[in-house]
């Protein structure tokens, strides 16, 4: 057959990737590890902050250099602007910790947050989670949102996974927590590794937030 008569490919239409939410300013703690899969993390702040919500970073000690290494990406406090120039800083901020802090002011009784996020995260740093270590910020962080009952969704990456693995994904769903596994979608046609991270971006956010701070 002609080219010119080729019959067109036929895509998939979907709903936006991120559906928009009312961040209005809450407070949302993202953790990332250094596990493979730093663009996971990298959409999954890019969605909060478009979505105004205010976000308290904690990046593992391997964070920093999986996010060199995959995206080329160096996060700091002077260039989160640079790095995501179609947000409107004045309506999102960006504040980090240390992963070794374990005094933090995340832990102090004015701070509030609509939940926790861990975004790509490790086996290793899940299994912490998941019995309670609190050894690190982002494992005492998690196990403070499982005692005051506050959201917790965590995205693990690492394949494949053992009955270690996935009984340690039990404790934490048993314990009040949400797992989304990094396995994005292909049925809408993405373009490119943005539009694989942004979907499962946009399921954390949906488990995340009530149906009424979403919007149509």
């Amino acid at each position: 057959m002609p080219e010119s008569q080729a019959t067109p490919t036929a895509q998939t239409e979907t709903s936006p990737l991120v559906r928009p939410v009312n961040g209005e300013g809450k407070n949302i703690i993202l953790a990332m590890t250094g596990t493979s899969g730093a663009i996971y993390g990298l959409r999954m702040l890019r969605a909060l902050l478009i979505n105004e919500f205010n976000v308290d970073l904690i990046l593992s000690e391997y964070a920093m250099y999986t996010l060199a290494s995959e995206c080329g990406v160096d996060i700091t406090p002077a260039n989160i602007g640079t790095l995501f120039p179609e947000i409107i800083m004045l309506k999102s901020t960006v504040t980090f910790h240390n992963n070794l802090d374990l005094k933090s002011e995340i832990f102090t009784n004015k701070f509030v947050t609509s939940g926790m996020i861990i975004c790509p995260c490790s086996m290793g740093i899940l299994a912490g989670v998941a019995t309670g270590q609190a050894k690190t910020l982002i494992e005492k962080a998690a196990d403070y949102a499982f005692a005051f009952s506050t959201p917790l969704v965590v995205v693990p990456r690492e394949t494949p996974v053992s009955k270690i693995h996935l009984e340690n994904m039990i404790r934490i769903i048993e314990a009040g927590g949400k797992i989304v596994p990094a396995m994005p979608s292909f049925e809408y046609s993405p373009k490119d590794f943005n539009d694989l991270a942004d979907f499962v971006a946009g399921k954390v956010l949906e488990l995340l937030l009530p149906s009424e701070s979403r919007m149509a």
